[in-house]
């Protein structure tokens, strides 16, 4: 069942990988350009890879996964994906060495968005393309694909646990009577956003193709663009609008749709973690716009950052907005004023916070999942009311349910062992020649799928220049982010491979 699993997910690489050849092709016949061969080869082998494996897996006795094999799985498959998907980069000359081409494909599939490209603008249409697609896959998941799409491949399996491993959160909640028809629903509404807000793209200065990628990373929270200067190339007020609608509107649980078109707007009122999201972004807007207008009185603001700074109210508001709900969302687009390690450290700290913090669970955001925070913030108050009040019991509830035990002790764990892996990362990262700030925030934006980071790494920079051994356990780091620690974490312990 594994390999026949793995078959299919290989082959629906490379259908994405042949779509991306017959782009390449077109640009080929009107601009020239040569990368449509490196597809068709990798699209080929991806191909042929995948149809041994589906013919190794039927010709094997049948048998249903478990939840140990849906681990597995899923992990494995996200490395596979990267390991064949890094192929056209290698070939074209895009990058000239196995650590880039991998670290680039990851950052990719797991809508991290941090790039070790200097020359993006100089990128044949092929390689944009595969960029934009490599994350629009990765923003909902490839197994969330397969089971909505070809549910038969893992008929018999825990599909539940299949969706659970790749879809971080909470819960897992059932929009329908089965995973199949929940993932088709998820997909459905995934697609529609994101021929929304390509269409959206395309009224303002963006020509087909720029809003057709730019579609795909803004809906999958990926951030990769067609452009070194992201967004703010552009220097359109009306497209760095609509990117602020749909970068904050790809951040909310896609369940919101599916009851907000099924009129179930009493549900979407009692959700919890919709309000706390939308209350961040107002918040934080607020207090970033309140910091550029005073900034010039406080002492740490340099003349020269200050020249950074939006200056007009509509600037300031505008840039705010972007720049926390990019944040929030964990986007990583860049804006028009675009480098918040210009302005100073005063604004650091709240984007650092905002980084980790990211979107709704059931959305396509990384980060540690807004719900997550809740559940944090009401146990520190049970625990306080309880030390007050030693005779009382109190619960945790979101959205008017009461939180159980094993959900507590889970976020817990989580913000636990968030903590021992980020010790970990900069204990390594600073060994390996990375300073304790830039290595960091380095971990920080790849765990959390942000994308940019600070100092060489930062919005002006990128992640070409830090060691190579760095560079792998930073696509680790995106990896464990992207699928949550528990996924990657069971996969080492001994338990889990006893485990009948």
């Amino acid at each position: 069942m594994k390999s026949k699993l793995f078959g299919v997910l290989l082959l629906i690489e490379a259908a994405a990988l042949l779509l991306t050849a017959a782009v390449a092709l077109h640009y080929q016949r009107v601009a020239g350009e040569t990368d449509a061969r490196c597809f068709l080869l990798t699209a080929g082998l991806t191909g042929a890879v995948g149809l041994l494996l589906y013919n190794i897996g039927n010709s094997m006795k049948k048998s249903s996964l478990q939840i140990r094999d849906s681990f597995m799985v899923v992990a494995l498959s996200w490395i596979l994906f990267s390991l064949f998907g890094m192929l056209p980069f290698l070939m074209n000359g895009t990058v000239d060495n196995v650590t880039d081409a991998f670290f680039e494909t990851m950052s990719g599939f797991s809508t991290t968005g941090a790039t070790i490209l200097n020359n993006i603008d100089q990128q044949p249409h092929g390689i944009l393309f595969w960029r934009s697609i490599m994350q629009w896959m990765g923003g909902l998941g490839v197994v969330v694909f397969t089971l909505a799409f070809l549910p038969s491949v893992a008929k018999g399996s825990k599909k539940i646990s299949l969706f659970a491993a790749e879809a971080p959160g909470l819960s897992v909640e059932k929009l329908a009577p089965t995973m199949g028809a929940t993932s088709r629903l998820l997909w459905f509404i995934y697609i529609a956003l994101t021929l929304l807000c390509a269409f959206f793209y395309h009224l303002g200065p963006m020509n087909k193709f720029d809003a057709v990628c730019h579609a795909f990373t803004t809906i999958a929270t990926g951030g990769f663009s067609t452009h070194q200067a992201s967004i703010g190339y552009f220097q359109s007020n009306y497209i760095e609008c609509v990117c602020i609608v749909f970068m904050l509107l790809s951040g909310i649980n896609f369940a919101m749709y599916h009851f907000l078109f099924n009129r179930r707007f009493d549900v979407i009122r009692r959700n919890e973690e919709l309000r706390w999201y939308l209350l961040a972004v107002l918040l934080f807007t607020l207090l970033f716009v309140g910091r550029f207008y005073f900034a010039p009185h406080f002492d740490t603001i340099t003349d020269e950052q200050l020249v950074s700074h939006p200056h007009t109210w509509w600037e300031r508001i505008r840039t705010s907005m972007f720049h926390v709900v990019a944040l929030l969302s964990n986007t990583g687009f860049q804006g028009s004023n675009y480098d918040y390690d210009l302005w100073g450290r005063l604004f650091l700290i709240p984007t650092v916070i905002l980084m980790i913090v990211g979107g709704c669970a059931g959305s396509t955001s990384g980060g540690i999942k807004m719900v997550r925070v809740i559940v944090l913030v009401k146990y520190i108050k049970k625990t306080i009311n309880e030390l007050i009040h030693s005779s009382s019991m109190y619960t945790v509830k979101i959205s008017g349910q009461i939180v159980e035990d094993l959900s507590l002790k889970r976020v817990l764990s989580f913000f636990s062992l968030f903590i021992i892996v980020f010790m970990v990362n900069v204990v390594v990262l600073s060994a390996v020649g990375m300073s304790f700030e830039e290595g960091s925030i380095s971990f920080l934006t790849c765990f959390s799928n942000y994308g940019p980071g600070s100092g060489i790494t930062g919005p002006s920079g990128n992640f070409d220049t830090i060691p190579n051994a760095a560079k792998w356990l930073l696509s680790f780091d995106m990896l464990v982010g992207r699928l949550e620690i528990f996924t990657i974490l069971l996969l080492f312990t001994r338990s889990f491979w006893r485990a009948k």
